[in-house]
């Protein structure tokens, strides 16, 4: 059975082969191809790549955190209300991050979970 590591080293590979074949399937015809749309089209599958492989690696990092959350303000456990999404620019491209929220049911103060 393979292990957390192997899996997203799995999902990491199908999803860059899946944008290499979409980068060839975009190319012009090989009798018209230049340089430059090379260029351009290996630019943009290596911006795809980092991408979709900054995706894999927040999405397993906050999947395996599962945390008590304790109010700051009073002390009392939080109750989770559910996962909300926020879209992140990073150097790497945009990435969506999911995290849990949580409210406090004594003083209603609310938290993210890190991600």
């Amino acid at each position: 059975m393979p292990n957390k590591r192997e899996e997203l080293e799995e999902q990491i590979l199908e999803q860059t082969r899946e944008a290499v074949r979409k980068m060839l399937d975009e190319l012009p015809d090989s009798s018209t191809i230049t340089l430059s749309d090379m260029e351009r089209a290996i630019v943009k599958l290596g911006q795809e790549v980092n991408r979709q492989t900054l995706q894999c690696l927040v999405e397993a990092q906050v999947s395996e955190k599962a945390e008590e959350v304790v109010c700051e303000e009073c002390g009392v456990r939080m109750q989770r209300r559910g996962k909300r999404k926020k879209r992140v620019v990073t150097l790497g491209g945009e990435v969506e991050i999911e995290r849990d929220y949580y409210v406090c049911p004594k003083c209603g103060s609310g938290h993210f979970s890190p991600g």
